[in-house]
């Protein structure tokens, strides 16, 4: 005898969703979408309640430490009578799902996520009712429940809009560092959407504005007498499936590891590659086919937005799904036309080098080295060097000391700055420390050498640590060069002290240097 089974989703998906892999930017964004969604598609008929004026959508999430709640509140349409029932389902998809509610699971999902317990209450436009509904996860799997309440009152006809308020959270309300990285990630998510003055997205009482850094004007890097033009420049790649994908890519005026990068979006809204304009580099969308291993200068420039909406994407909006060999395709037809001419974007970022024309960088640098001069010169009249390699000073050799005496006054270091366009240097008795900007050279970090009567202490201000952790202008770069020229005069003393092979100590810092400790990391959230 046939019989049916039953195939739609139980209440015991409800227990899951709290195990589910989301960050607090991309749950909060459930609920952004879903209000987005409803001013877009009921935008016609929100125009007509407001007389014909453009309607203004507003988005308040806001965090209730002392009750430890987040409640969001839109004024966007509501949900309608007829979409009561599919709104409260699991994996119920609305009706037109060729927006950003698109599975039917993300709000029940994210709210699961977020929170044991919590009430929606919603209006619709035109209808005057107000309908709640009361969400207490726990009680609903135990009891196994398969149908709540739909707790209706009467409400002004005028009245449109939606409110969740979360409880009982499963994550701790977001504050300090958490809260501002939330901020950064819904603006660098929702940055189109945020460009329309008629959207107010407003989170922990901060209205969230786009922010888009300006993009490199000047001279071919190697023709600098040829006019300035702007470096950015249009796409479209057809993938093997058929697929297409379309936007522009270009070269930050500023370098900036922590905004430099390629931003997906799916209708609208970044998917991969958030990161990049929140400042968190470790989620930035940098594929090393294009951009390179490491901190390298298209890693600090190069930037981009590309509408990948025919693409599939996962139920939590936060990745791709690709076809067969469509990504790789596409990386590499990224590749060549990003470095096409007549604006090849990957030559011009590995060659222009902004910071050599930068007066207020060199001066910068140049007072730096002056400091680190002379503080070198204070430190050998203060701290000697001996015969036995004690102190921390900078000696003569050995016949330049008169009479074989054990005590040492070397005369003070005379200090004389001279400048090029690539590099500085500090001279003075026997010693010469530059600070150098050689990419060419980028796996060295720090150099010491020696020319004639000279020892030579080269930093390199292109290596990805300095980049990292000294990055010329907005960091300091004096406590890196104290501490390179630190290990390289103890490197010095121990080559006069007679220790065998003591380069090698320099070489294997720059082996070091050359990985993961040369990257800065965020620690915690």
């Amino acid at each position: 005898m046939a019989h049916n089974v039953v195939v739609r989703p139980g209440v015991g998906m409800l227990a899951l969703f709290p195990s589910m892999s989301y960050k607090p930017w991309y749950a909060i964004g459930e609920f952004v979408d879903n209000a987005l969604q409803s001013w877009r598609s009921n935008h016609e008929a929100l125009r007509a309640a407001y007389d014909g004026r453009p309607p203004v959508l507003k988005i308040d999430v806001d965090i209730d430490r002392d009750r430890g709640a987040i409640v969001v509140i839109d004024n966007a349409a509501g949900i309608a009578t007829a979409d009561v029932d599919r709104a409260f389902t699991p994996a119920a998809p609305p009706a037109d799902s060729s927006g950003l509610s698109q599975f039917g699971i993300g709000m029940k999902s994210a709210a699961c996520w977020y929170a044991q317990h919590f009430v929606v209450t919603s209006t619709a436009l035109g209808e005057p009712v107000r309908r709640t509904v009361t969400f207490d996860v726990p009680r609903i799997v135990d009891s196994e429940a398969d149908t709540l309440p739909v707790v209706e009152r009467p409400a002004p006809a005028g009245d449109h809009g939606t409110q969740l308020i979360l409880t009982r959270l499963n994550q701790s309300p977001p504050s300090g560092r958490t809260l501002g990285k939330i901020r950064a990630y819904l603006r660098s998510i929702y940055r189109t959407f945020l460009e329309d003055e008629d959207i107010h997205l407003v989170v922990g009482g901060e209205r969230l504005r786009p922010e888009r850094p300006p993009l490199l004007t000047t001279p071919r890097w190697s023709d600098p007498g040829s006019p300035a033009v702007e470096w950015r420049k249009e796409m479209d790649v057809v993938l093997p499936s058929g697929r297409r994908v379309s936007g522009w890519a270009g070269l930050l005026a500023k370098g900036s590891t922590s905004k430099a990068g390629f931003a997906l979006l799916y209708r609208g809204k970044v998917v991969q590659g958030a990161g990049a304009m929140a400042q968190d580099p470790a989620d930035a969308f940098k594929p090393p086919e294009i951009f390179g291993q490491g901190n390298t200068f298209r890693a600090q420039r190069l930037v981009g937005e590309f509408d990948v909406s025919e693409i599939k994407v996962t139920h939590t909006k936060d990745a791709l799904v690709w076809d067969g060999e469509d990504e790789e395709a596409f990386l590499g037809e990224l590749k060549e036309r990003a470095d096409a001419e007549p604006l090849p974007l990957l030559r011009q970022a590995d060659n222009y080098r902004a910071t050599e024309r930068n007066r207020s960088v060199q001066s910068t640098v140049r007072s730096v080295v002056e400091s680190v001069a002379h503080v070198v010169a204070r430190s050998e009249r203060e701290v000697p060097f001996d015969h036995d390699g004690h102190g921390t000073g900078f000696e003569h050799d050995d016949d330049d000391r008169s009479g074989g005496s054990s005590e040492h006054a070397s005369p003070p270091v005379e200090q004389r700055v001279e400048t090029s366009e690539t590099e500085l240097q500090v001279q003075g008795d026997n010693l010469v420390i530059r600070v150098v900007d050689e990419p060419t050279d980028a796996r060295r970090w720090l150099r010491v050498e020696r020319s004639g009567d000279d020892w030579v202490i080269s930093l390199n201000r292109a290596h990805r640590f300095t980049e990292s952790f000294a990055y010329l202008p907005g960091m300091d770069l004096e406590p890196i060069l104290r501490l390179g020229v630190a290990v390289a005069l103890a490197q010095i003393h121990a080559q006069r002290s007679g220790v065998k092979e003591p380069r090698f100590f320099v070489a294997a810092l720059n082996r070091l240097l050359a990985g993961p400790l040369a990257e800065r990391t965020d620690v915690g959230v």
